[in-house]
């Protein structure tokens, strides 16, 4: 059970991915005040996290049930989903194309969502809780939320290091290639289900 819980809080990480995070908050100018950016980080890990709760626990049942959507299905458009958010970081150097928005705003619209809790980590939230069960699920995202939230307090440590030594540029580079290979992995599995179903 603990290698399960460490391989899908591994998955959330990379799905979460806060570089991006790193970089948003950079280009908000919000970095320089802590206090603010405390208050930032907590509102928008606490409603992503609630987001990402519901999903997982009542997800199955609102896609199948209301939407009548089957899981495949998700997994194949949150797959391509993360694939083209991996590619715009891979081709542009960047995960998101940043709007200027009132500071007051950010916190749930665009970090808590879709920047946490966006198509690929609802996606994800959704199939491996079918798969896991809701427990590991919860568990897993809230450790790797908790790893998101203080990389975010301390985002403007982290982009002066990287801004000194050249590294961010690289890095989102690096971190689009995952998350672009992720996406297709995630569609490719959705594809496979489909396929067995046939």
């Amino acid at each position: 059970m603990k290698n399960i819980i460490v391989e899908n809080f591994l998955f959330f990480i990379v799905l979460l991915n806060p570089i991006s995070k790193i970089v948003v908050l950079s280009a908000l100018n919000i970095i320089d005040n802590f206090e603010e950016l405390k208050k930032i980080s907590l509102r928008a890990t606490l409603t992503a996290m609630i987001i990402l709760f519901i999903f997982s626990f009542g997800g199955t049942f609102i896609l199948k049930k209301i939407f009548r959507v089957e899981i495949y299905s998700l997994q194949i458009v949150g797959g391509i989903v993360l694939f083209l958010i991996g590619l715009r970081a891979l081709q542009k150097g960047e995960f998101f194309e940043i709007e200027p928005q009132k500071k007051y705003d950010i916190a749930v619209v665009p970090i808590a969502s879709p920047m946490i809790a966006g198509p690929a980590t609802i996606t994800a939230s959704i199939s491996q809780s079918a798969i896991y069960g809701p427990f590991i699920t919860y568990l897993s995202i809230f450790f790797a939320l908790i790893v998101n939230f203080f990389i975010m307090i301390f985002a403007g440590e982290i982009n002066n290091f990287f801004k000194k030594y050249n590294l961010l540029g690289p890095i989102i580079k690096i971190t689009g290639l995952f998350i672009a290979s992720l996406g297709i992995n995630i569609a490719l599995i959705g594809i496979k289900r489909f396929l067995s179903l046939i």
